[in-house]
């Protein structure tokens, strides 16, 4: 695997150069609610045939990135949270270089279960890793279209006064979005309205609201052309070899990396015949809220003592 730094600014530069270009070749038409929503169709397969590409291709990368994290079984937790404060940084780094569908991307794989309940790997990430992963988790949810549409326009504008010579040419980054607002805003759209209102009439709010959207897709689209950050050679022949892992296989892998903890059991027996005050037996969670036990636990399983901040945290 690529060395820290070396990966940090090799993986933030495009993720994938064929992802860019299946977006530069997308047919906005086939992100309409009404086509797109047939995708399960097993008999309308051959529907939307751009978008289908280009969110496998979205989907394959994310699991290449769960699979780097998950690593091989000799690694340790510590290993993993190397890799994952990795991770975290090339997000901030797409952000920086307006790739928001990479940035997508990872967020969405650290998120998956097979990583998410990995308690111990995320126990070692940093504490300033882990703020930034706070951070931008947050930020990706307040991305919008208007806020993509927005980076867009003003890329464009800056290239065109580029063109016209009113200030030096200078190497433009361009965009890469992430479609999932737009799939999102015209499945709801095709799902809420109706294609003819009363009298046979055609929905015309409907088509506008569609038209408005495809105007701003290939307006994203122009964006994406200017984008010429080119990916590194090395890193993308590495990344290319990580075997992908189905759902299944990265869970189950996950739990055999990270069995999951039986803490609630150990209280539940440490506790158990214990007596109260009054001499009658108490719920192992109503004992667990004195602080007192809470130490003595600590002791039990060799956690030493709690020496400042907030207390032991059960994770079940």
């Amino acid at each position: 695997m690529p060395t820290f730094c070396q990966a940090t600014w090799s993986i933030s530069r495009p993720l994938r150069p064929n992802g860019k270009e299946l977006f530069k070749t997308l047919v906005p038409a086939h992100c309409l609610g009404s086509i797109w929503s047939e995708r399960d169709n097993r008999e309308r397969k051959s529907l939307a045939p751009t978008v289908r590409d280009t969110v496998m291709h979205d989907n394959t990368v994310a699991n290449r990135i769960l699979v780097t994290c998950l690593g091989e079984a000799s690694m340790t937790a510590q290993d993993r949270a190397r890799v994952v404060e990795l991770w975290i940084r090339v997000a901030e780094e797409c952000r920086g270089l307006g790739n928001f569908c990479s940035l997508h991307t990872i967020l969405s794989a650290l998120q998956s279960p097979a990583i998410a309940r990995l308690q111990d790997t995320w126990g070692q990430v940093s504490r300033e890793s882990s703020r930034t992963w706070k951070k931008w988790v947050r930020r990706e949810k307040r991305v919008s279209r208007e806020l993509l549409v927005q980076e867009a326009t003003s890329v464009l504008k800056t290239a065109e006064r580029a063109r016209q010579g009113a200030q030096e040419r200078q190497r433009q980054q361009g965009v890469v979005p992430s479609l999932v607002r737009f799939f999102r805003s015209l499945e709801l759209l095709d799902a809420t309205m109706e294609d003819y209102v009363e009298g046979n009439v055609l929905n015309c709010r409907k088509w506008n609201e569609q038209f408005k959207l495809m105007e701003e897709i290939e307006l994203l689209q122009e964006a994406a052309n200017l984008y010429t950050v080119q990916p590194d050679e090395h890193f993308g022949v590495w990344f290319q070899a990580v075997e992908p892992l189905s759902k299944e296989e990265s869970y189950s892998l996950s739990c055999q990396l990270e069995p999951r903890y039986h803490w609630a059991r150990k209280i539940r027996l440490f506790f158990k015949d214990k007596k109260n005050r009054s001499g009658k037996s108490e719920r192992p969670d109503r004992q667990w809220l004195n602080p007192q036990a809470q130490e003595t636990f600590r002791l039990s399983v060799g956690l030493g003592r709690q020496t400042a901040g907030p207390g032991f945290q059960l994770h079940c």
